[in-house]
């Protein structure tokens, strides 16, 4: 996490010059060239708000306490990384329905489903494969869960990775049930829920939408 916040203050200063930079050269450079300095300047910003959320709440800005976000929002920052973990060839395809989580939920999420990402690709996964990611309300909270074809992974002996014990310690920090890939008839699939008052939820948006 010290590497995270570092990381990610150095590139909001990296994201900070660009800004300068092009406002300096507004009247110099055509418009296009204008307009492709600010996209590449919100590329590093959105990469330096994806290390501080995944290095955990700093008080400020995106990571607030305070501040609430939609699985969409977490994810639009978490798959950033997912991509680097998960093993060529095996693409998330992700289906939300509408959730708030707070700063502490959004960044133990990203650590707990990071290290189910790790999990499973020391499995042996035969890709190309697409993992199914799908979450929204339900009645205990947020609920995540994500699906693979039991056909695209090997079976093991049920021994624990390193992976699922860093999860479980995750997990013990966040207040909620370890999550693990248990194999359930022809699908490999990986749960969490964490326990929240959703906003604007109602008894009625429950899992059944989604899952």
């Amino acid at each position: 996490r010290d590497v995270l916040s570092s990381l990610a203050h150095e590139l909001g200063g990296i994201a900070s010059a660009l800004d300068l930079r092009a406002a300096a050269m507004s009247r110099t450079i055509p418009n296009q060239d204008m307009t492709a300095l600010r996209d590449i300047a919100e590329e590093v910003r959105l990469a330096t708000r994806a290390a501080r959320f995944a290095g955990g709440e700093d008080g400020s800005g995106m990571l607030n306490p305070l501040r609430r976000q939609s699985l969409e929002q977490w994810w639009r920052l978490t798959g950033r990384f997912t991509g680097a973990v998960l093993p060529r060839g095996l693409q998330v395809e992700s289906l939300f329905t509408e959730a708030q989580l707070n700063a502490t939920q959004a960044s133990g999420l990203t650590c707990l489903w990071l290290a189910g990402c790790k999990e499973i690709s020391e499995r042996g996964i035969t890709t190309p494969a697409t993992v199914l990611l799908k979450g929204g309300a339900d009645r205990d909270g947020v609920t995540l869960l994500a699906e693979l074809p039991r056909e695209r992974i090997e079976e093991t002996n049920g021994a624990k990775s390193r992976w699922s014990s860093y999860a479980a310690r995750i997990a013990g920090e966040v207040g909620v049930t370890p999550p693990s890939w248990s194999f359930d008839n022809d699908m490999v699939r990986w749960r969490l829920t964490l326990p929240t008052s959703i906003e604007g939820a109602t008894p009625g948006q429950v899992s059944g939408n989604w899952g």
